[in-house]
């Protein structure tokens, strides 16, 4: 979302005091509602205020998207708590421990060492002075003192290896879903239930407040058909603007002679006198010109083809090249010309611009497209008058502009057939009392660049219940699923118990596929529990579970993999990872307690919690 932030995260990190003290929120919070009683501040811990700068402020200074609010605010409270709790207990920092700090964060250094101008920049770019950043080191350090126990602790070996088991181990498992569909031919539904269901759930049979229109569109591309350009003004418009619609260019050929911007003084003296040299052969004899580029320019992409570059615009080549190369007439040969990448003697070999017929189609479009404009804006002021004036009839506007009265199908407050009908702004103008009530034209609305529209209701239907015979064949449809629904899960929760029973199984099983605790697959989370529920002892073992909406699930766990040996740094990297989440824990909980000495104010109110 932010470039900064994404490059520099943990500068970022640092700047919330977020690095040593392991803050970042991932669930908990998922909105706020907005700011009470127009404080100025977010939250208040104890005495310190959260304001809307320093939320901007913890994320570089950007604005802070809605949906990172909760938990940006909530890292700051929780950091405030450290900092409010390390003041009571006095805990101090030295200035050589926030040099040491700052100059340990790898994104300040250069080839490993700590470097100045980078420090600098990067705190300008989240426009922080460097004090400012300081003082927020010195209090991330502070605050690290209070949980330097949480998130170091060491995990035994023993839980270590059975995290892995269980995170490691696969099953082969085979699936089958017993689904409504096979039970649909035995369910029915009376004429009682049908009425029961009808009646307690009348509002889903409501139809809606309809209207149908008649309407007319009056557009910017329809009045284009009636407008024409004079051939006069396209070729006055050409003659003024001749420069940048022809387009000038110049093919021509160089031979370059390459030199370094920080070449030495005798390098650059060889270079110049090799140039000149080739200068004055050309001058002798112009006709060698390719043949001399083969031989001596260092251009590896034109020297081949004798020099030839080919066309180009103005402004296509370096400064000095493109100037030099303008300046010359078809077959003329320049001096010698310094640029970037060394020296260049040109020949221009021809001149070529667009004529008046190669651009008269575009500049026709462009006239008639400013007139067009101009026409749309000022007829359409008429419009308007004309359909409030005679708001009683679409034909008087029609008439005048020569537009046809269209009809529609009909639409509702939340949608229309019609494209052009199907805008929210014009279907709130045909549901007001003025067009729906008293039969009035609409205000002319813009239902798309260069098209108004206006429409007058001619037929209208208010919300009304459809009979019960309308919608009858839907309700059991509806409620033969409900109770084909419920025969296949009892189906599969009786198919499971036997085969946990050990029953016979002559169930048509999928072709067995392999699962994980963790991780993509083609169930759901709750299934993937169920499976690896199941004794790892003892196979075939049999799970299963409802699938809302849809049936039941069986599973057949044909066989377990366990998890690979793991190496040293496997086995490293797990206990550090589990230490880590247990130190989450315990801070989450030290937090909550300090929450309960400190006073925290949120005047942002959190909407939801978990």
């Amino acid at each position: 979302m932010f470039s900064f932030v994404e490059k520099n995260k943990i500068a970022v990190q640092v700047v919330l005091g977020l690095v040593s003290l392991g803050l970042v929120v991932g669930v908990g919070l998922t909105g706020y509602s907005a700011m009470e009683d127009g404080e100025s501040y977010l939250a208040k811990v104890g005495k310190i205020k959260i304001t809307p700068h320093e939320l901007a402020q913890a994320i570089g200074n950007r604005a802070v998207p809605d949906e990172m609010r909760p938990m940006v605010l909530e890292q700051l409270v929780r950091k405030q708590l450290l900092l409010e709790q390390a003041g009571l207990l006095h805990l101090n920092v030295s200035d050589d421990q926030v040099r040491n700090a700052i100059a340990a964060i790898p994104d300040f250094q250069e080839n490993g060492k700590f470097s100045a101008q980078r420090y600098k920049d990067l705190l300008a770019a989240q426009q922080m002075a460097p004090l400012d950043f300081q003082k927020r080191v010195r209090d991330d350090i502070a605050s690290s003192y209070l949980l330097a126990g949480f998130s170091s602790g060491i995990q035994s070996a023993a839980v270590t290896q059975h995290m892995a088991a269980l995170l490691g181990e696969k099953r082969d498992v085979a699936m089958l879903q017993i689904l409504p569909a096979a039970f649909l031919s035995q369910v029915t539904v009376s004429d009682a239930e049908i009425k029961k269901y009808y009646d307690a759930h009348a509002s889903e049979f409501k139809l809606p407040e309809m209207a149908r229109l008649e309407y007319v569109v009056f557009s910017q591309q329809e009045l284009a058909k009636s407008i024409s350009v004079n051939s006069a003004d396209v070729k006055k418009y050409f003659e003024a603007h001749q420069a940048e619609l022809a387009g000038e260019e110049r093919k021509a050929s160089h031979i370059l002679i390459t030199l370094a911007k920080d070449a030495k003084p005798e390098a650059r003296k060889a270079a110049q006198l090799k140039a000149e040299a080739i200068l004055l052969e050309l001058k002798a004899n112009p006709a060698r010109f390719a043949e001399i580029a083969k031989k001596e320019s260092q251009d590896p992409g034109s020297a081949a083809n004798g020099g030839d570059l080919g066309f180009f615009a103005r402004g296509a080549m370096v400064k000095p090249f493109d100037e030099a190369a303008f300046k010359l007439k078809k077959g003329e040969i320049s001096g010698v010309v310094t640029s970037d990448f060394g020296l260049h003697i040109i020949r221009v070999d021809d001149v070529r611009s667009k004529t008046f017929a190669d651009v008269q189609p575009a500049v026709e479009q462009k006239l008639k497209l400013e007139k067009v404009s101009l026409a749309f804006q000022s007829q359409a002021e008429k419009f308007n008058e004309l359909i409030y004036q005679q708001a009683d009839s679409l034909k008087p506007a029609a008439e005048a502009f020569k537009l046809s009265v269209q009809q529609s199908d009909w639409l509702t407050r939340v949608g229309a057939k019609e494209e052009l009908l199907n805008n929210e702004k014009l279907r709130e103008a045909v549901f007001s009392d003025d067009v729906l009530k008293k039969k009035h034209n609409s205000e002319a609305i813009e239902v798309a660049s260069g098209t108004l529209v206006s429409a007058r209701v001619i037929e209208s239907k208010p919300a009304q219940a459809q009979k019960l015979e309308v919608v009858r064949e839907g309700i059991i449809a509806k409620l033969k699923q409900e109770k084909a629904l419920k025969l296949a899960v009892e189906e599969g929760s009786k198919k499971l118990a036997e085969l946990k029973k050990g029953g016979a199984d002559t169930l048509p099983w999928a072709a067995a596929q392999s699962m994980a605790r963790m991780g993509q697959s083609a169930v759901a989370e709750e299934q993937v529990k169920e499976i690896f529920r199941t004794a790892a002892d003892k196979f075939p073992a049999y799970a299963g579970a409802e699938i809302k909406g849809q049936g039941f699930a069986l599973f057949k766990v044909l066989k377990s993999v366990p998890a690979p040996a793991m190496d040293d740094v496997m086995r490293r990297q797990l206990g550090d990872n589990m230490a880590q989440m247990y130190g989450q824990v315990e801070v989450g909980s030290y937090l909550q307690a300090l929450k309960s000495q400190i006073k925290v104010d949120y005047k942002l109110k959190a909407i939801a919690a978990e």
